[in-house]
């Protein structure tokens, strides 16, 4: 894989910085009303041009979830628990969750992997 060199702009600073800030997925529209609190004037084309920006040099991760792509900074074992009924995601770390641990053990080279877990979250259990 190629990486050629990218340019480094005010918004690429300013989503990484909400993306490092937040300790949840974020959705691009969520990225982008968070920009705008900051009085940002950035385009939602561009918040998606610079996420995938950030995914490709690896400073962030991405996940879909039921056709929505969520975003979450690294360190991210690529383990995460959505509610059912909120739809709220959580990272989860899984120190084995190691792409040299599982590349290792399958005897294959793993370029990419995830881990889905669903249920109720704690918020949600309450109400039931």
């Amino acid at each position: 894989m190629t990486y050629t060199m990218q340019r480094w702009t005010s918004q690429l600073s300013s989503i990484l910085e909400i993306m490092y800030e937040t300790e949840h997925f974020l959705s691009a529209d969520q990225i982008y009303l968070k920009l705008a609190e900051r009085d940002d004037s950035v385009g939602i084309a561009t918040v998606y041009r610079n996420l995938k920006k950030l995914v490709d040099m690896g400073f962030i991760s991405e996940v879909n979830w039921k056709d929505v792509r969520h975003y979450t900074k690294h360190p991210f074992s690529n383990a995460f628990f959505v509610c059912e009924k909120c739809g709220s995601m959580l990272r989860i770390d899984i120190s084995l969750a190691d792409q040299t641990y599982l590349s290792n053990e399958v005897g294959m080279r793993v370029n990419k992997w995830s881990m889905r877990f669903e249920g109720i979250c704690t918020e949600c259990e309450k109400c039931i």
